[in-house]
C-alpha cells in the first residue's frame, strides 16, 4: 500500500522546502508574478503510483501508462501513451472553486520539462513540474492561482527546458 497523505504531504513539505532554500527563493509553486516567471523550484520526480498533494484538495498520481488529477476517491485520469494528445504539445487541467483554482499542466514529448508556467487574467503562476524517474515522456505539475473569475478566459501554458527553450505552449 502506499504511504498516507499525511506522511507523503511531510515530506513533500521537508524537500520543498530544501529546494526551495537551495534555488534561493522563499516562494512556492503557484506564487504569482508580473510579466515573466522566475525560476521555479526543482523538478520533483516521484515514485509510478505515488501520490502527490498540492495542498488544495486536489492531488496528482503519475504511473507508466497515465497521469491522474483530483482526489484518490474520484480520479480523473488522462493516458500519456493513448495518442490523445499530440506529441511534443501540452494540454490543461483545472479544478477551482471561490478560494481559487489548482492548474494542472501536462506536457507529451521528447524534451525533458525543467519549468511550465500558466498565465491567465494577465497573472503568470509558476508550476511546480512532477514527473517519473528516467524519462517516461511527459512531465506533470500544479500551480496554485486566483479562482477563474471569467469563463472567457483561456490560460495561457508554456513548457521550457533547462536551457530555457519553449517545448510547448497552448
Amino acid at each position: 500500500m502506499y504511504p498516507s497523505k499525511n506522511v507523503i504531504a511531510t515530506v513533500l513539505a521537508a524537500t520543498a522546502a530544501v529546494t526551495l532554500t537551495a534555488a534561493g527563493t522563499a516562494s512556492a509553486a503557484g506564487t504569482a508574478t508580473a510579466g515573466t516567471a522566475p525560476r521555479s523550484p526543482r523538478v520533483e520526480v516521484v515514485r509510478p503510483g505515488q501520490v502527490v498533494d498540492t495542498g488544495h484538495g486536489v492531488d496528482l498520481q503519475l504511473n507508466r501508462t497515465d497521469r491522474c488529477f483530483g482526489a484518490p476517491d474520484a480520479w480523473s485520469c488522462k493516458s500519456v501513451v493513448d495518442g490523445n494528445q499530440a506529441p511534443d504539445s501540452v494540454s490543461l487541467q483545472t479544478q477551482g472553486d471561490s478560494t481559487g483554482t489548482v492548474y494542472s499542466p501536462l506536457y507529451l514529448g521528447s524534451g525533458k520539462a525543467a519549468r511550465m508556467t500558466v498565465t491567465v487574467g494577465g497573472v503568470t503562476y509558476r508550476v511546480q513540474v512532477v514527473t517519473l524517474a528516467g524519462h517516461p515522456g511527459y512531465s506533470t505539475g500544479w500551480a496554485w492561482g486566483a479562482p477563474l473569475s471569467n469563463p472567457g478566459d483561456i490560460p495561457q501554458v508554456t513548457v521550457f527546458d533547462r536551457a530555457g527553450r519553449v517545448l510547448a505552449q497552448l
